[in-house]
């Protein structure tokens, strides 16, 4: 009745309401009732949660409860698309007759199995709960559950939780009948996961079974396991609240002690493969104690790089760490496929451990091709799209000197083409993009002296310059990188450059989580060349003009730091991951021109020739990214980002190649690469929808905030809805695009009589947002991504539907100030939305 009256009302006013009425009649058509395929004596779960009593007893509540959630042994069902439940699906599909491909698949893929309520799973994660909570630390928790009858056989589900009082620690004391476990004990509680002060949480003392094991293994009892130690002895007696723990080292079972073992022989087998077990080998060297027995009379690798990365030693304790690192050292020289190290027990010393290592050579010679195809997408002109096709042949060496070094060289040779054919202003061939990049990684860290230096380098009376865990980490764990690489751009009828660079830096690893890429020596020569369709646009920009020449980057002590950490989910499904770059060019160069002009008492510039100069800069850039899984089929993922860069000493401005840009597959994806900003500036080429593809807008300042909410459709589909809120700003004032400049506070210039008036708005009123909906094809190797977006705030106000920068059709100016009205004016008011106002971005992988 509520549509009809509302569909009789939409015609009087002319269909005014069309879309909201279409969406009503479809959410009415596509109600679903799970119920009436059900027995009598059964209900639905369709709504659980967990609520926990006693808010001046819990802290971090929202986490505790939702591990508590995490133990009910039943789910309510999901809807597909949000719209459709999916038990419903299931039971529709489920009858006897429902036998076909499609009933299966819907049934199997779209549909889900009914959550029917059951008591007994209810009082099983009742147990779970209550069982969690005295692990915990809540000694004197109790959990109920609540249920609430719906209508059409549903129900919901709430577990009451009531924790008590939360017990802490008062001490902590470890103990063994063997002296010399005793006294190891002794002196590794100082570093004691389970303090005193800290609350009770048996978690805890799992991980703390598990340090102290590795402690021991790491000492030279080989076979200690989590198993010799008694269970936890709490006592709460002695006061309320408090508690003292008691951890015992049991002896082995049948009696005796625990042994500590020595490392006896260690034999090694460079050129292990399987099915060898009975080939014969010989003792061809013995260093450092250490044997190695070839099978040929070809060593392909130097004994050299084999014994700096074994780190076990005849005659000293057995250590687990030692093992662990040299196995982890011996896969990551890359030149072996398997790396397998055993041991057993010395017949003629029961307390001594012969090693054997066998290594299986990997393939040293690889080669490999890369496909890329994409998509750009011109706003409003269907006949100028552009194709990208790119073909990338790669060869990798990875034992060039017989040192464990690996070469790595790729070649790129890049299209993009109008699939119109083109005309005269829209040629077929559109770009071309040449590349060769070589690599040359050796597998220990080689300092030429910085690093030895700044360690030496006393910063108080303890304490080193450089720190000794960075420093000693990177004598174990880095390797060495020199790089060479080229490329040549052309875009047809605007401009090509050819980049030579060179580089020599170093690749961290510091943990499974975290690297570092460091790069000291490096030298960039960039050389364009324009056409006289790009002059013109360069006479008009003079931004860009300072920016966009023939440059050399030189940097002789450092160049660039990044970092990079992948967070680990944790129990709620979330993880954050940090990317961090700086780079810095000309410092050296600066600091040189500035020494001579001192001594020459003049102000003369370095210049390698004429129309070239020396870039001098600094750029910082980094990516907070946040994901949180759902369920299986379901996540949401956000980014943030953050750049900014600024030229200094003689460098008019940050080099072009070097500045930051919003919009494209990757970015703001309702606008065009280079289309949105900077600041509330709008350039006028990007309202010409044959000129979207030649836009040119950077700046020195870019924030960006990406979410994208992901789900599985079918099979190897999934969907996207993503919100991208941001913009780049320059850092000056710059008069040639007014409106760019970063400001946190309005600022009002120009004049009113001349009509050269414009309103500086603080940087958040120029925040552009765009949002829409994507598909992904995951083929597991690749991801191909198709997404579809629409501007829905601008940067900068626009009236009657035209994107302007200048106040015009309006008889005051000054009338616009006012903030409410303005701020209407900056969003998409879709009164005229069309198809083709849809950006389309393809693009391989996820955005972020």
């Amino acid at each position: 009745m509520i549509f009809i009256l509302v569909a009789l009302n939409d015609i009087r006013k002319g269909f005014r309401y069309w879309p909201l009425l279409a969406l009503g009649i479809f959410l009415a058509l596509t109600a679903c009732n799970s119920s009436k395929f059900l027995a009598e004596d059964e209900e639905l779960l369709v709504k659980q949660r967990v609520v926990l009593g006693d808010a001046n007893q819990v802290d971090n509540r929202s986490q505790l409860s939702y591990e508590l959630s995490g133990l009910a042994r039943q789910q309510p069902n999901g809807n597909f698309l949000f719209l459709w439940p999916r038990e419903y699906i299931y039971l529709s599909s489920n009858r006897a007759k429902d036998s076909t491909r499609f009933d299966r698949f819907k049934r199997n893929t779209l549909g889900q199995e009914p959550t029917i309520f059951s008591d007994s799973l209810t009082q099983l994660a009742v147990d779970d709960m209550t069982a969690y909570l005295k692990y915990r630390g809540y000694f004197n928790a109790e959990v109920y559950p609540e249920i609430d009858h719906y209508r059409r056989q549903r129900l919901g589900l709430t577990y009451h939780t009531e924790t008590g009082r939360r017990t802490f620690i008062d001490s902590v004391a470890y103990s063994s009948p063997q002296a010399d476990i005793d006294s190891l004990l002794q002196l590794t509680l100082q570093k004691s996961l389970l303090k005193k002060g800290e609350p009770l949480n048996l978690t805890q003392f799992d991980l703390e079974k598990e340090r102290i094991g590795r402690f021991l293994r790491n000492e030279g009892y080989a076979f200690f396991s989590n198993t010799y130690f008694d269970k936890l002895e709490i006592d709460t007696f002695q006061q309320a609240g408090l508690a003292d723990i008691y951890l015992q080292v049991l002896p082995p079972q049948g009696g005796g002690v625990h042994r500590r073992f020595q490392v006896g022989s260690v034999e090694v087998y460079p050129d292990f493969q399987a099915g060898d077990f009975f080939s014969p080998y010989g003792t061809d060297s013995i260093v450092q104690g250490v044997q190695f027995r070839f099978r040929s009379n070809d060593p392909q690798v130097r004994l050299t790089t084999l014994i700096n990365n074994i780190f076990l030693r005849p005659n000293t304790y057995y250590s687990k760490e030692e093992i662990d690192k040299t196995r982890e050292q011996l896969a990551l020289l890359g030149i072996y496929r398997f790396v397998r190290i055993t041991h057993q027990i010395d017949p003629s010393n029961p307390n001594v451990l012969n090693f054997v290592l066998q290594l299986t050579p990997n393939y040293k010679m690889e080669f490999g091709v890369d496909l890329d195809v994409n998509y750009t997408n011109r706003l409003n002109n269907t006949n100028s799209n552009l194709i990208g096709l790119s073909l990338s042949p790669t060869f990798q060496n990875r034992n060039l000197f017989g040192g464990g070094e690996l070469l790595s060289t790729s070649l790129r040779a890049g299209v993009e083409f109008n699939p119109s054919f083109g005309s005269s202003d829209n040629p077929f061939v559109n770009t071309v993009d040449l590349g060769a990049e070589a690599n040359v990684y050796l597998p220990r860290f080689r300092d030429f002296g910085l690093y030895r230096f700044l360690y030496n380098l006393p910063l108080t009376k303890d304490k080193h310059l450089l720190n000794e865990r960075f420093y000693r980490g990177l004598q174990d764990r880095a390797t060495t990188r020199f790089s060479l690489a080229y490329e040549y751009l052309l875009i047809r009828d605007f401009y090509a450059y050819t980049l030579a660079n060179a580089r020599l830096g170093y690749n961290y690893t510091r943990s499974a989580t975290s690297t570092y890429g460091i790069t000291h020596l490096a030298l960039d020569i960039l050389v364009p060349s324009t056409q006289p369709q790009f002059d013109t646009i360069l006479a008009e920009n003079q931004f860009l003009q300072r920016s966009f020449g023939e440059q050399f980057f030189v940097s002789l002590l450092f160049r660039e730091l990044s970092y990079q950490r992948i967070g680990r989910a944790n129990r709620r499904g979330q993880s954050l991951s940090i990317t961090g770059d700086f780079e810095i060019a000309g410092l050296e160069i600066f600091a040189a021109n500035k020494l001579v002009n001192a001594l020459r008492n003049d102000s003369t510039v370095f210049r390698p020739r004429a129309n070239a100069s020396y870039a001098q800069y600094w750029r910082f850039e980094s990516n907070l990214s946040y994901y949180q899984t759902y369920s299986p089929n379901s996540s949401l993922a956000g980014r943030f980002n953050l750049g900014f860069g600024r030229p200094f000493g003689n460098g008019a401005a940050v080099p072009y190649v070097k500045q930051f840009f919003a919009g494209g597959a990757n970015s703001m994806r309702a606008w065009a690469p280079r289309g949105l900003g900077p600041g509330g500036f709008v350039d006028p080429e990007s309202l010409d929808p044959e000129n979207n593809l030649r836009l040119y807008q950077t700046g020195d300042l870019k924030l960006e905030l990406n979410l994208e909410y992901r789900f599985k459709l079918l099979w190897q589909l999934r969907g996207a809805l993503f919100l991208d809120i941001g913009n780049v700003w320059s850092l000056s004032p710059d008069k040639e695009r007014p409106g760019s400049q970063f400001l946190l506070r309005r600022r009002e210039s120009g004049t009113v009589d001349d009509g050269d008036y414009f309103n500086q708005q603080s940087f958040l009123r120029q925040m552009g947002i765009g949002g829409g909906m994507g598909v992904r094809i995951d083929l597991s190797y690749f991801i191909f991504r198709l997404d579809m977006a629409v501007p829905l705030r601008y940067n900068s106000p626009s009236f009657s539907g035209d994107r302007r920068t200048f106040l015009g059709d309006v008889d005051d100016p000054r009338t616009i100030l006012d903030e409410p009205v303005l701020e209407r004016y900056y969003w998409n008011q879709f009164e005229r939305f069309r198809l083709r106002d849809i950006t389309f971005q393809l693009g391989l992988g996820y955005p972020f």
